[in-house]
């Protein structure tokens, strides 16, 4: 799976490691009476990395959400241990341990429901326990401070320092804490900001499963449903055309169910007819994880212009095709490769004995197939003809460059391609 830096942002700062953050900061604030020295803190932000991570590239699988969420603690006991504790099992660590068990596992567990109601259940738990996990950082370093000013001041000894951050000091402790008027405010804003924390994600768990609902529900285009789209019996029409596929995806499907393969090509379908619909073209079909789209049967002048801002457009916004598989926990698409070209098709009415359907082929879409084909030899997300280069506009054509000559079919002399700056 290639890197995505908005999923390592989100695992930063929206999931379970900003806890982490929190707490490490806290170390890095506190005095530093049995605080891990500075080399130790950086040794500890490098578990987090790593964590964060793992978890951007796998943490969309249950498993992986579950057993990644424990590196950082396991580093920090680690380091107590190597740091002189033998036995690290403070306030401190014990409460890490268990958040990041209740967290992965409440994570994993809405990663693998498939039911929404599920999903928004395991969401109420995780918002509370997010609003707990914070009252307790904030009580922890509340104790920490007055337990340090006390050592430093005299009037309490080494041991009765650690046995106010042990576990058995807990509860005397934070019964204590939150008889304080301003802690309570505080315990009670922080209860309320995870009432409406859990509402806004309610509100977006059911409209994510509404739209799902309604990609699965999108059957692939059929030429005799398209608005607009000439309706002749045959005939020959100058167009731009699009051919475009996922790279290996033959190789993809065979790693997954039948259930997900088709999940990740419903996704896909609905990113082309949302393209190709906004750039005013005509979606002639989909096969597999082929999709064929034309531009100008009506005679536009700009139809290569719009194919080539199609094309564009459509690699644009695969980064959040590739987020929106990754956050279903479906197979990512890594590459599609498109190709584009300007030439003679043939349209009409083709009757496969059920129903007649309008298609478009012919040289043109042979060629758009072969500049397809040749996208991963010249290592190119998409490739235009020169038919096509020479009607776009000089603003298009400065986004494009020569990547080389190839013999393509019907033609006696090389022709020039164009890749993407």
């Amino acid at each position: 799976m290639r890197f995505l830096p908005k999923r390592f942002a989100e695992e930063f700062f929206l999931y379970s490691s900003q806890f982490t953050v929190f707490f490490i900061l806290m170390l890095f604030s506190t005095p530093s009476i049995i605080a891990l020295q500075p080399v130790a803190l950086v040794v500890l932000n490098g578990f987090l990395l790593l964590q964060i991570t793992l978890l951007a590239f796998w943490g969309h699988k249950p498993l992986p959400r579950f057993l990644f969420s424990f590196i950082t603690p396991a580093g920090y006991s680690l380091l107590q241990t190597i740091t002189g504790r033998t036995f690290p099992v403070d306030m401190a660590s014990f409460f890490l341990w268990t958040v990041s068990f209740y967290v992965g596992l409440l994570q994993a567990w809405s990663g693998a429901a498939r039911r929404s109601w599920p999903k928004r259940v395991l969401e109420a738990f995780l918002s509370f326990g997010t609003v707990f996990t914070f009252i307790f950082f904030y009580f922890y370093l509340d104790l920490r401070i007055n337990l340090a000013a006390r050592f430093n001041a005299g009037s309490l000894p080494y041991e009765g320092y650690l046995r106010g951050l042990s576990i058995a000091g807990f509860l005397p402790a934070f019964v204590k804490f939150i008889k304080s008027p301003q802690h309570t405010f505080f315990a009670f804003g922080a209860f309320v900001f995870g009432v409406l924390q859990l509402v806004n994600k309610v509100k977006e768990l059911s409209l994510r499963a509404r739209l799902e609902r309604i990609v699965g529900s999108v059957p692939p285009p059929t030429g005799d449903s398209k608005e607009g789209a000439p309706r002749a019996e045959a005939e020959t029409r100058d167009a731009a055309v699009i051919y475009g596929d996922i790279w290996n995806f033959s190789a993809l499907t065979g790693k997954v169910s039948a259930r997900e393969a088709v999940e990740v090509l419903n996704r896909y379908y609905a990113l082309w007819n949302v393209t190709v619909t906004r750039n005013g073209g005509y979606l002639d079909q989909f096969v597999g994880d082929t999709a064929v789209a034309v531009f100008g049967l009506l005679g536009e002048k700009d139809a290569a212009e719009r194919a080539v801002a199609c094309a564009f457009e459509l690699l644009r916004e695969l980064p959040h095709l590739q987020e929106d598989l990754a956050a279903a926990g479906l197979p990512v698409v890594k590459h599609v490769g498109v190709g584009v070209h300007w030439g003679r098709v043939m349209v009409g009415e083709l009757n496969n004995g059920t129903c007649p359907s309008f298609s478009v082929f012919g040289e043109a879409v042979s060629i758009a197939t072969r500049l397809d084909s040749l996208c991963r030899e010249f290592k190119q997300d998409v490739l235009v003809s020169q038919a096509v280069y020479k009607q776009v506009g000089i603003e298009t054509q400065q986004h494009l460059q020569l990547v080389g000559e190839v013999l393509l079919r019907g033609k006696t002399q090389p022709s020039a391609v164009y890749g993407r700056k």
